[in-house]
């Protein structure tokens, strides 16, 4: 069942004793919901060694989900300053691939030395990219960018997101976009990182090894969607294959 901010809110609250405060540092709603916020937002971009269904050892595991990609229609122009691109959407964790359109083709992703060794003001039809940040916002180079109207392109640009902050305590802004078979984990970060913040080791080391355990029990759908199993993405399997 999904859970909606407000039922994250009183989780959170019931898991460090409804602990409030009207001085100091304030501990009222709003900074249970900024708890929740935060523990949406980790889930959501978590990165870390933690055990994975199947195995037995610890895996470097990268959670992600469906319901934060975008692809965005955009086109490289002559209006363009320098070889920078600020992703069309806001709120990007990091561009995933970028498609040229209008030659039906990908632009071919290099590796970030490489591109830092080209010259940033060539200009020309852009054939290559690498993801960047610059300005406290997560974009991409790309090489070269139009220097003329024939070299401009319409490109295709996907990329994974920050999850939109819950700002309702119920309906579509209230409700995490993520399947709710994942919502738990959310107060599960929320409550430790509040019990981190007032000082409560034992309540935060608690609540991180359910966060932990709670992702050890199950793969995200990007997870599922990369296993393959023995065949690979083959859907058959050549003469002589050993197992």
């Amino acid at each position: 069942m999904a859970l909606t901010r407000a039922q994250l809110r009183s989780l959170t609250k019931q898991a460090l004793g409804n602990r409030s405060s009207s001085t100091g540092i304030v501990i009222d709603d709003s900074w249970y919901n900024d708890r929740v916020n935060s523990g949406y937002r980790r889930l959501c971009t978590f990165q870390g060694v933690v055990s994975r269904p199947g195995l037995a050892q610890p895996q470097y595991r990268l959670l992600r989900f469906f319901e934060l990609e975008s692809r965005d229609s955009r086109t490289y122009g002559l209006a363009m300053a320098n070889n920078f691109v600020i992703p069309f959407t806001a709120g990007v964790v990091y561009v995933m691939d970028v498609y040229d359109r209008t030659n039906n083709v990908g632009l071919r992703r290099t590796s970030r030395r490489e591109i830092l060794g080209l010259d940033p003001d060539a200009v020309g039809r852009p054939t290559r990219w690498c993801p960047a940040g610059g300005g406290g916002v997560a974009g991409y180079y790309i090489d070269k960018r139009p220097g003329v109207a024939a070299d401009n392109i319409s490109v295709y640009e996907y990329t994974y997101k920050y999850p939109v902050e819950l700002s309702t305590d119920s309906g579509s802004t209230g409700t995490p976009i993520i399947p709710d078979a994942w919502h738990t984990a959310i107060w599960y970060a929320a409550a430790a990182e509040g019990a981190a913040l007032l000082e409560w080791p034992e309540k935060a080391q608690e609540y991180e090894s359910k966060f932990m355990q709670f992702i050890a029990e199950r793969k995200s759908p990007q997870e599922e969607a990369a296993y393959s199993g023995l065949a690979g993405p083959r859907r058959n399997i050549p003469v002589g294959s050993t197992w």
